[in-house]
């Protein structure tokens, strides 16, 4: 009697690199794109958007993908182009820039210099379009998404460089730091708006924890200290572990020209917990208020919309929910409130989870006056990515625009770029331009104006 051997047990693919999340293995460019509704005329420039997309189509943690930018042409009301390519990082090409060396600076200075996996955030400034990572230095790519190389503000730059900077929308300033394993810990800095390093400072810190985000004010700039300590430099596992009982904290210093300079940051304790990613801070009277995502605690909880409010007269503090019910992440505002009050927080509402991980998401709007959150009409479209809100030209309200978001819809296996109208924003999507690849769920992107990276073109 013979006996047949049991089936091999397969393990189930982690979350990101199945379903919504799992990478595609090539790089396409496609030209006049169909579009279902009316593409609005005023919109002429590029949607970007950045994530993880291993190269080898195996990555040990979401964070850890190559990065991949998908690029959408827009203008004279027709969607012009779509191309997405891998940012050629010394990582992805296998060739190391900078110091030689097998000591640990040597180490760091080439993960620095070479890009780390530069999968998070795109952003334009002073004309180049740069690709961001928190564990490193920028990457500067053409509107066409080619490679020019690591950027590092004409040398002033050896740090890491935070995937979240700050434009601040009088000054045009561009406000950013790095946080690093070994001393200098934070370091913040301000460029001009041609892109020229103007300030950088060292600021005292109790040591390295996870700072994935921050925000400014008119005057000041708020860091978030977490009980996600990290533990070594950034490498193939993840750097950080959670210190229990460790107060959540919130340092806040003078923005360079605003405010007494060299002094230590003045820092408020709140609730144990994890900052995400910030919406926005602005002063009320003398009270501070940072709008963010809350976790009760770092990759092991639902993220909550909390504000945090710190009274720099009396040295009182607050904290509540925005929102105490919804998952919430990738909150985006009207970039031209930065540092100022807002009226509209545009984020995703994280749906439908299966063993903790969510395999939906929403698009909602909160109206911090009235108090009212609705949802956007996603039209047939399963799993939206991060919103951005795009003014209307010469217009002044938050709610006056369109949001873009990239949408995945799973009963026809591709994505679409879906555009609202803010005034009608539970209404369908006034136009969805069809793509012609599934794109993945990833993290940041930006609207660019045509005439933000054309000095930089060649």
């Amino acid at each position: 009697m013979s006996i047949s051997p049991l089936p091999p047990v397969v393990a189930p693919l982690p979350f990101w690199l199945r379903g919504p999340f799992a990478p595609v293995s090539d790089e396409l460019t496609s030209d006049e794109l169909l579009v279902e509704g009316e593409l609005p005329p005023a919109l002429e420039g590029f949607y970007f958007r950045n994530g993880p997309n291993p190269k080898d189509g195996a990555s040990s943690h979401w964070w850890f993908g190559d990065g991949m930018v998908h690029g959408i042409r827009l203008g004279g009301g027709k969607a012009h182009s779509y191309r997405n390519r891998y940012v050629r990082t010394a990582r992805y090409t296998g060739r190391a820039v900078g110091p030689e060396g097998d000591d640990a600076a040597a180490i760091r200075a080439r993960r620095v210099r070479g890009g780390g996996t530069s999968n998070t955030n795109i952003i334009a400034h002073g004309g180049r379009l740069l690709s961001l990572v928190e564990a490193a230095l920028p990457v500067e790519l053409t509107s066409e998404l080619a490679t020019r190389g690591p950027y590092d503000f004409g040398g002033a730059l050896e740090r890491p460089m935070t995937a979240h900077p700050k434009v601040c929308p009088t000054s045009g300033e561009l406000h950013f730091y790095s946080y690093q394993a070994v001393p200098p810990y934070l370091t913040y800095h301000v460029a001009d708006r041609a892109g020229n390093i103007v300030a950088s400072r060292e600021l005292e810190v109790s040591g390295p924890s996870l700072m994935h985000d921050f925000a400014i004010t008119a005057d000041h700039a708020l860091f978030f200290d977490s009980p996600a300590r990290m533990t070594r430099d950034w490498g193939d596992g993840m750097p950080f572990t959670w210190r229990e009982g460790m107060p959540a904290r919130i340092g806040v210093v003078s923005r360079p020209g605003r405010g007494p300079e060299g002094v230590a940051p003045r820092w408020f304790e709140f609730a144990s917990g994890h900052l995400g990613h910030t919406t926005n801070a602005f002063a009320r009277g003398s009270t501070l208020v940072l709008e963010g995502v809350r976790y009760e605690r770092f990759e092991a909880s639902p993220p909550r919309l909390y504000r945090w409010e710190m009274d720099l007269a009396t040295g009182a503090t607050h904290e509540s929910a925005v929102d105490a019910e919804r998952a919430i992440e990738f909150p985006r505002i009207d970039d031209r409130r930065v540092g100022l009050e807002h009226r509209q927080t545009y984020a995703l509402e994280l749906t439908e989870p299966v063993d903790g991980v969510p395999t939906a998401a929403a698009l909602r709007r909160y109206d911090h006056v009235t108090g009212v959150s609705e949802l956007a009409d996603l039209a047939g479209g399963r799993a939206a990515g991060e919103p951005v809100f795009v003014p209307r030209e010469g217009r002044g309200d938050d709610d006056d625009g369109w949001v873009q978001s990239l949408v995945c819809d799973d009963g026809r296996g591709g994505s679409e770029l879906g555009i609202w109208e803010s005034g009608r924003f539970a209404s369908p999507p006034v136009a969805k331009v069809r793509l012609p690849r599934r794109v993945p769920f990833g993290f940041h992107g930006s609207w660019v104006p045509m005439s933000a990276v054309a000095p930089h073109e060649g």
